[in-house]
């Protein structure tokens, strides 16, 4: 439903004033905080008819009114606009991430750190869901006479690495062959398909290096396994014992809640794209009811890929935490792509 101008106006200082101060605002404070040039009872009728149509509610008879969520709502959709960091804060949140990009996990980790910091509120940061995700390239590399790294790169960000043993003096000549002859086989392949089977078959394709390749191979299926699994990192949920009326019982239920990852990410990638604001009950999950989850999805390669987001009070300042969460999300993305294509 499209509300006229003024009654816009009238819900969006109410809202405001709730998100700063959380209470109740009356007809008289309005005209002196937006302007409008009404009766004193026409502001009234006009809070009458939001109340009606379930944007405000009036917590005690003769008080002022207070947004529902449905006028949360509302504001968020229609009346807001996301309000970035400030330069200074921009170049913090910059250096910070930049000198944790040496790899994936490390950048994931701080961002949700930051995030947390900045707002003063539960921050969570996600690897890509794996349904996607293929072999990048790989690199081998010797570590000494007979062992080696395999350090495998998907095409959704994550790097993982692990050492393995050979029967044969590792070389960089053999590590150059591995690394080629490898690539060749596996780039672009879906990291589910890389099984024991399809191992076998990429072996026996081999000819002769064959016998280079068992215990290099083995390595590449299980780091895939690893990379597979989807990994949070989450800061700052004590935070919220001092947040705005949000009580013991509450934080407990959002700290019970992201301590499940699985149903997190499911929540977190329930979205596509872009920046999902989801209030209350809009969660689908009892322990969120008092609770605001701002989440987005970075890309990488010009895909969708993991997620940034952020767990509030319902009186939060929604346009600073959205700008909050698309800064970082945007760098956390602009930086993977930099990891990935090194």
């Amino acid at each position: 439903m499209e509300l006229a101008e003024r009654k816009q106006k009238i819900l969006r200082a109410i809202v405001e004033a709730y998100i700063t101060s959380g209470e109740p605002v009356g007809s008289k404070t309005l005209l002196a905080e937006t302007g409008i040039s009404v009766s004193p009872a026409t502001v009234r009728n006009d809070m009458a008819d939001l109340l009606a149509g379930g944007y405000l509610y009036q917590p005690h008879t003769s008080a002022g009114r207070l947004p529902t969520q449905k006028g949360i709502r509302y504001y968020i959709d229609n009346l807001m606009t996301a309000k970035a960091p400030s330069p200074r804060a921009c170049d913090y949140i910059d250096s910070k991430l930049s000198a944790a990009a040496d790899t994936p996990e490390n950048l994931l980790r701080v961002a949700a750190e930051l995030l947390s910091d900045y707002t003063g509120f539960a921050a969570v940061t996600t690897t890509p869901p794996s349904g996607d995700a293929r072999v990048h390239r790989l690199h081998f590399i010797g570590t000494g006479r007979h062992t080696a790294m395999a350090v495998l790169v998907t095409t959704t960000g994550i790097v993982k690495s692990r050492l393995f043993r050979c029967n044969f003096v590792v070389t960089s000549e053999i590590t150059q062959v591995l690394q080629k002859v490898l690539n060749k086989a596996l780039a672009g392949v879906p990291l589910k398909e890389l099984t024991r089977p399809f191992m076998q078959t990429v072996a026996s394709s081999f000819g002769e290096l064959t016998l280079l390749t068992p215990q290099a191979l083995i390595s590449i299926m299980e780091l895939a396994q690893q990379a597979l699994q989807v990994q949070l990192w989450t800061a700052g949920q004590t935070k919220l014992l001092f947040a705005p009326d949000v009580d013991i019982l509450t934080t407990r239920g959002i700290m019970s809640f992201l301590g499940n990852s699985e149903q997190t990410s499911q929540l977190l990638f329930s979205h596509k794209s872009g920046m999902k604001i989801l209030l209350g009950s809009e969660s689908g999950h009892r322990d969120l009811l008092h609770c605001a989850v701002i989440t987005a999805r970075y890309e990488i390669a010009g895909g969708c890929a993991g997620a940034v987001a952020l767990f509030a009070p319902p009186r939060t300042d929604y346009a600073v935490a959205a700008g909050a969460v698309a800064y970082i999300c945007h760098t956390v993305g602009t930086l993977l792509d930099e990891i990935i294509n090194i």
